[in-house]
């Protein structure tokens, strides 16, 4: 069993993928990597961020849920520990440049500016670690988990470094096929309303109608067809859930079902 996941060894999505399927994790370059290699075979699960807590989505995730023929299967809920990571030697006061990935850097800027250091953009929080391993000296550092120091044989200068202990990563596990989800469990799907008053409105009372709470919605553009939008909702399923999709079937232009799968729960104390 294969499991894609997006970043290095060490990455936060590696952390997630090992906490929700067993095999061999395969780390990708890229979120679209992660899927084109679900499509083509190369991987039988991918691991993929679909939204931070305190970032909001992961665009790019929902985009290919929209376009590819998979299924969630599973979600789960990482509490994201930053640490400033370097040389060993080295000193936080002596940092000039720390790199890591935009959403990092975002999610620790307080720290960044209160110590003067410049940030510096890269493709993955593990990825980070490895470049200044191999292409910076000690006035450079990085800011990834504790692992990817570990894995990467590097120093933790500085642990908890982000402004807000209450920052969590959602991941969903992707499959070709759907399974059967235990309760307590939610259902992903997405839509596009006619353009017309009240058509949104009608989706949501829909769900209220049936008792059905909602526990996300998310709009993202049609590609191609400028200033029309698709809607995500996750719903957490009842009794009533086939009847309500099927009502809401009947109600929207574009429908599809992106998975059913059991509820994780946030632990606080992580």
């Amino acid at each position: 069993m294969k499991i894609g996941y997006f970043g290095e060894p060490g990455a936060y999505s590696h952390i997630a993928a090992i906490q929700m399927a067993t095999g061999e994790y395969v780390p990708l370059e890229s979120v679209r990597a992660v899927f084109m290699s679900l499509e083509d075979g190369n991987i039988n699960l991918a691991v993929v961020p679909v939204e931070n807590s305190i970032e909001g989505a992961v665009n790019q995730t929902y985009d290919f849920l929209f376009r590819m023929n998979f299924y969630i299967i599973k979600e789960y809920y990482l509490r994201i520990k930053h640490c400033l990571i370097g040389h060993a030697g080295a000193k936080t006061d002596n940092i000039t440049h720390v790199h890591s990935h935009p959403q990092a850097l975002s999610q620790c800027s307080d720290f960044i500016y209160s110590h003067g250091m410049k940030p510096v953009s890269e493709y993955d929080t593990a990825g980070s670690v490895q470049i200044i391993k191999e292409n910076f000296g000690l006035s450079h550092a990085a800011i990834a988990s504790e692992i990817a120091a570990n894995l990467n044989g590097m120093q933790i200068l500085e642990k908890d470094i982000e402004n807000n202990r209450h920052s969590y990563t959602r991941f969903f596990l992707i499959a070709k096929a759907p399974v059967k989800a235990s309760a307590p469990s939610k259902t992903s799907i997405v839509f596009s309303t006619r353009n017309k008053p009240g058509a949104l409105y009608k989706i949501l009372k829909i769900l209220n109608d049936y008792g059905i709470n909602m526990t996300k919605i998310e709009s993202r553009p049609v590609q191609y067809i400028p200033f029309q939008y698709i809607f995500f909702i996750d719903i957490e399923n009842n009794k009533n859930t086939d009847a309500a999709i099927t009502d809401i079937q009947k109600s929207v232009e574009q429908f599809k079902i992106l998975g059913t799968y059991g509820t994780a729960r946030i632990n606080d104390e992580d």
